[in-house]
């Protein structure tokens, strides 16, 4: 048997922290809300709004994007779009350290 040592007093700690994203139909147009109760925000997050696919790479091809506040404003963001069926919208961020960016929420719109 090798050199294996015994661990004892060890601690640990855990948090979980939630991210919710909604989309909505307000005077025809396509409204985003979001929101998260972590007192952080995710590296670089944006709001995105992309036409019938979700891309390859996450920060281009948008319709309407807008950087993510920790929550959205109070009544939420006009994506400006008329409001339909395959809008897909989500919240992407950058993997640390400033690397590519991934998909966090993801919604596609229903008609």
């Amino acid at each position: 048997m090798g050199n294996e040592e015994k661990i004892s007093r060890r601690q640990a700690a855990k948090k979980t922290y939630s991210w919710e994203l909604v989309t909505f139909e307000k005077q025809g147009k396509l409204w985003l809300e979001w929101r998260t109760d972590a007192p952080f925000r995710a590296q670089k997050d944006k709001i995105e709004v992309y036409k019938g696919k979700w891309p390859h790479n996450p920060d281009s091809e948008a319709t309407a994007w807008t950087w993510a506040e920790s929550n959205s404003p109070v009544g939420g963001w006009n994506s400006g779009i008329e409001f339909g069926s395959d809008w897909y919208c989500a919240r992407i961020a950058q993997k640390a350290p400033d690397g590519p960016y991934v998909y966090m929420e993801q919604i596609i719109t229903k008609g």
